[in-house]
């Protein structure tokens, strides 16, 4: 028999140390059969921010080795203009054990090794030159990817199952700028998708990208996937606008008695 306990938190009520086991349980194991099969990296929120002189990172939820770490405040961190790459990082401590908690704790710290150690993930890399302000906005899909002065986040990692992906916000961009060309059947559905703003395997991108262009990806990675993005809608730009409604360029007539 499979029990389902549930714990009665009355006033007055005695927590007694199985009722404290069903709240661990409930609280703790449940997340972890949700995101059973799914692979390390953001499941929301931490979104960046930047000042002249520092970056910060948003509240959210990562998942790492199988376990939710909760960014319950802003994390941030200072930088400078050095005119080479550099890379903020997400760094998992050693776990620590004490009779009352097992402690998990998470830094963020910047670097110029663009190699991840198995206890590191990415937030993004840029590369700023001196007298330049590091910016988050982007002028369009192809701007992720400008070299200098921009936050580059193509290559964090976003957690679902099997693989790591692509961040929504970026597969969003794409189908934005994509809806107001002339769509066939096929983009039309990858972009419906991902106008809703949430997580897209990789298996998903890359089996639309790899029909939409009739060729075999080297990869799955963030990376390869984006590029491909970019001739995808490169190709679907360079179709003619899609008519409004079937109104645009409709003559106005009027008609005189």
């Amino acid at each position: 028999m499979n029990e389902q306990k549930y714990p009665q938190l009355e006033r007055l009520h005695i927590l007694r140390t199985e009722t404290l086991i069903s709240i661990r349980d409930r609280a703790f194991d449940t997340y972890a059969l949700m995101f059973e099969n799914y692979s390390d990296g953001i499941l929301s929120g931490c979104h960046l921010l930047t000042t002249r002189d520092t970056i910060t990172l948003s509240t959210g939820i990562i998942l790492n080795n199988g376990f939710l770490y909760l960014i319950k405040e802003p994390m941030s961190v200072e930088y400078e203009p050095t005119e080479e790459y550099i890379m903020l990082k997400m760094i998992f401590e050693p776990e620590l054990e004490n009779e009352n908690f097992i402690q998990r704790n998470v830094s963020m710290g910047l670097s110029h090794d663009l190699k991840l150690a198995d206890n590191e993930m990415e937030m993004c890399r840029f590369k700023l030159k001196k007298g330049a302000i590091l910016r988050t906005k982007y002028t369009d899909f192809f701007d992720r990817a400008t070299e200098f002065d921009t936050i580059n986040t193509i290559n964090v990692p976003y957690a679902a199952i099997n693989s790591s992906t692509i961040s929504p916000e970026i597969i969003k961009n794409f189908a934005e700028e994509a809806r107001d060309f002339s769509l066939d059947l096929e983009d039309f559905s990858f972009c419906m998708q991902a106008l809703s703003g949430k997580i897209i395997s990789a298996e998903q991108i890359s089996f639309y990208i790899e029909h939409r262009l009739r060729i075999k990806l080297p990869n799955k990675k963030n990376q390869t996937l984006y590029e491909h993005l970019c001739l995808i809608l490169e190709d679907i730009k360079n179709g003619r606008p899609r008519e409004i409604y079937g109104i645009k360029n409709r003559r106005r007539e009027i008609i005189v008695e």
